[in-house]
């Protein structure tokens, strides 16, 4: 069965399909209708969860995580989930169990970063598309560590395609913020870059190297944001 054999992919999934029915919950119990809130989710329980860089500023740290699970509406649901399913499924099978999971989180916690850096200060932010389109960073730094990355490989140049109308989707949506998707991207860029050389290793410190070094660099990088951002 295709679940047993995408674990990682169909848990992220089933997590944020989970999180957005809780939501929706979450709003009933303060007057919200279910059929509103499981078309558009309530913003006053989305702001306990988004990545608001004023609130992230006063230690609320997790919301790098959380953001990434939460979701504005429905078709903010169907068209990340759609993504990551044909994505995650693709990476998942290429690089292993733990190594996409770590290239998703570290893709989305790189996504939140930069929109600490670069975003609207006062103005939450949702969505697993930052983690999302660090899969296709993923892809593509694996690809020029390996000296595969070409235009001439469909494989790359179906995903430049893919990444180029996403990023101009980002540019002219109101309420979608590239600055989380190019952090995102670039994030799963370096650190399929990194893990390239570990990818059919199986000495457990050489794999989990890239990841700890990784994650060390977005903690460098938080740092510096509280120490001179804040």
């Amino acid at each position: 069965m295709t679940f047993f054999r995408l674990p990682v992919t169909f848990g992220l999934i089933f997590a944020c399909v989970l999180v957005y029915m809780l939501v929706a919950l979450q709003g009933a119990a303060m007057g919200v209708p279910p059929s509103v809130g499981l078309v558009q989710q309530p913003e006053e329980v989305l702001q306990m969860g988004a990545l608001v860089p004023a609130l992230v500023a006063q230690g609320e740290a997790w919301r790098l995580v959380t953001s990434a699970f939460l979701h504005s509406g429905f078709v903010h649901l169907a068209l990340n989930m759609l993504s990551l399913y044909f994505l995650g499924s693709f990476a998942e099978i290429s690089f292993g169990r733990s190594r996409f999971l770590a290239l998703y989180f570290i893709s989305g916690i790189a996504s939140g970063i930069a929109y600490l850096y670069f975003g609207p200060f006062n103005a939450p932010a949702v969505g697993a598309s930052g983690a999302i389109f660090g899969l296709l960073g993923g892809v593509f730094g694996f690809a020029l560590r390996r000296g595969t990355f070409s235009t001439r490989n469909p494989i790359i140049s179906q995903l430049l395609f893919l990444t180029a109308i996403n990023l101009f989707l980002g540019a002219t949506i109101p309420g979608m913020s590239n600055t989380a998707h190019i952090g995102g991207l670039l994030g799963g860029l370096v650190f399929g870059y990194l893990m390239a050389p570990t990818v059919h290793s199986q000495k457990k410190l050489v794999a989990t190297t890239p990841i700890a070094a990784a994650f060390g660099l977005e903690a460098i990088l938080l740092g510096l944001w509280y120490l001179f951002f804040v």
